[in-house]
């Protein structure tokens, strides 16, 4: 039952206001019953004076007995509540207008009588009960005399036994009277207030609890979001956690998705790599084979071109080791960059005349234009030649039979200078829409009819790390007449 917030709270509440009520119930009384007290001593403070002034004094300055007894009874028909006592001046009881028997001292302490007749201390003041040992009463007192001399005091105490009962209730009945609907109908309207607003608040938590609870159920891939379902538009606590939800959940979500598609890569770049891996190694080694075995056999001419076979698939196998090693180095690449001043025009034409012969035996016209020469960037030499080399590489390999492939480099302004552009573009088939947006990725190898196989497809995703190492990106259109790839320096 008390397992949600929302019983929680309610209880809680229930119980301060509860407290509340008992602690304001116990000070109303309290102070009530003060006052009706201080009120009651306040209107009887002259009783004791007026009394003692009817009291005649004997010739021998003592106390007329005989009068002292029969308004000791007047007294106790009168008002019963009323008891009257006579003291010396130390205090000591020398007759009352109650029986012996019903008295619990004999002494009264003098300095509550004395305060009330210095008049320093504010009503209610309280005495010692001759008739209990522990509690106190309200009362009046005044002086006897007898021409100068001290006889000693009237005591008189207000509603004598029962007046504690008759301040008790009458206390009761006025906080009943005035004071407890009043407590009630506020405690009420508290209460219903603030389960309202505890249902308002925790409403949202339960809504962003289930909310974790479905995306746990989903493997946290989907989730619904917090603002359209709770239409929450506050700015307070639950507010920023319903939004740092919605966003976390995005945020999780899409790193599985990332997560899902780089294990299908990872999967597909394994079986192409182990295909790739197995393909020069089993070529290479049944050429060697057929060598060993059938050496006597052949001629110099078989042999070499067996020995020229083995060496280019050794080389291809040497190749694609080379771009894991390297694909892992980048991956990881947290030193500083060999950066240093060079030509970009220069590097551009070492390249373009290591690539001739196979645009010759492709009959591909390979152009190449600069708007200046040389053209100046700084960025790591190494590096940027291994970029340029791929690209070009790439060009064409899948360019087809007297194709065009043109590299243009310019410059562009930026906010703060200039930037090298380099840009190669072909004619030849382009790549497929559906795969541009994943050219990059690690293990991902467009299928092309024109791709020779050759490579694991992590030439680009090589040059495209480089190239962000360079603050830069490496970018791919097709042009509808062919691919245009293009970076900045």
């Amino acid at each position: 039952m008390l397992k949600s917030l929302y019983a929680k709270l309610a209880l809680t509440l229930i119980l301060l206001l509860f407290v509340t009520a008992l602690v304001y119930s116990t000070i109303s009384y309290s102070l009530t019953r003060q006052r009706i007290m201080g009120d009651l001593q306040r209107e009887n403070a002259d009783i004791a004076a007026n009394l003692a002034a009817e009291i005649p004094q004997t010739v021998a300055a003592g106390i007329d007995g005989q009068f002292t007894e029969q308004l000791f009874h007047l007294m106790k028909i009168v008002n019963p509540d009323v008891e009257l006592y006579l003291l010396d001046k130390l205090g000591a009881i020398t007759k009352s207008s109650v029986e012996n028997e019903l008295l619990a001292r004999d002494t009264v302490s003098m300095q509550p009588l004395q305060q009330f007749l210095d008049g320093t201390e504010a009503f209610p003041l309280f005495a010692q009960d001759p008739r209990t040992l522990d509690q106190p009463v309200t009362f009046s007192v005044a002086k006897l005399y007898a021409g100068d001399k001290d006889l000693g005091y009237l005591y008189v105490t207000l509603r004598g036994k029962d007046h504690e009962t008759y301040q008790r209730g009458r206390a009761i009945d006025l906080i009943s009277t005035i004071g407890l609907y009043a407590l009630i109908g506020s405690l009420l309207v508290s209460l219903l207030a603030g389960l309202y607003i505890f249902r308002r608040i925790t409403s949202r938590l339960q809504i962003l609890s289930c909310l974790i609870h479905d995306f746990e159920h989903t493997g946290y891939r989907q989730s619904q979001r917090y603002a359209e379902i709770a239409m929450d538009r506050g700015d307070d606590e639950i507010s920023r956690l319903g939004i740092s939800f919605d966003g976390l959940s995005k945020r999780i979500g899409e790193q599985f998705e990332l997560l899902e598609a780089q294990d299908q890569n990872r999967r597909s770049f394994l079986a192409n790599i182990s295909h790739d891996l197995r393909t020069p190694l089993t070529a290479t080694q049944g050429y060697l084979e057929m060598l060993q075995h059938k050496y006597d056999s052949l001629d110099d001419s078989q042999r070499r071109k067996y020995l020229g076979i083995s060496l280019k698939h050794s080389k291809r196998l040497q190749n694609l080791i080379t771009n894991l090693f390297e694909l892992a180095k980048l991956e990881d690449y947290n030193e500083e960059l060999n950066r240093e001043i060079f030509s970009l025009s220069d590097l551009v034409n070492d390249v373009l005349q290591g690539s001739t012969p196979l645009a010759m035996e492709k009959c591909i016209d390979l152009g190449y234009t600069s708007d200046v020469n040389p053209l100046l960037v700084t960025g790591d030499l190494a590096m940027i030649d291994r970029v340029v080399s791929n690209l070009v590489s790439n060009a064409l390999q899948y360019t087809q039979q007297n194709g065009k492939v043109e590299i243009t480099l310019t410059t562009v302004p930026t906010e703060s200078g200039k930037k090298a552009k380099f840009v190669i573009e072909d004619n030849g088939p382009g790549i497929d829409p559906t795969q541009i947006n994943n050219i990059f990725r690690r293990f991902h190898r467009a299928d092309n009819q024109h791709s020779s196989g050759s490579n694991a497809g992590l030439g680009l995703t090589i040059a495209q790390r480089i190239i962000q190492l360079h603050s830069s990106q490496l970018t791919v259109e097709n042009t509808g007449n062919g691919t245009r790839f293009s970076f900045e320096l």
